[in-house]
């Protein structure tokens, strides 16, 4: 098993984030799970002031990554 980081963010116009406001570990046995666990964790973004979700691996390199107006373009409104 292998320790990766959720960490939920406020990402600037200029790409530059905040520190992370939420972070939490997950364990698991590859980048794939751990990307499937994060994706099934419940995040106010717009509670919390941020806008940004991202996934660090063992070496903290962002390995997965979603921002705020990309559920919003996903969605049938």
């Amino acid at each position: 098993m292998h320790l990766y980081r959720f960490c939920v963010a406020l990402r600037h116009l200029d790409g530059t984030l905040d520190a992370p406001a939420r972070e939490e570990s997950i364990m698991a046995g590859n980048a794939d799970e751990a990307i499937k666990m994060a994706k099934r964790i419940n995040v106010d973004m717009v509670g919390t002031g941020t806008n940004s979700i991202y996934l660090t691996d063992p070496a903290g390199h962002v390995i997965w990554s979603l921002r705020l107006g990309e559920v919003w373009l996903d969605r049938d409104c």
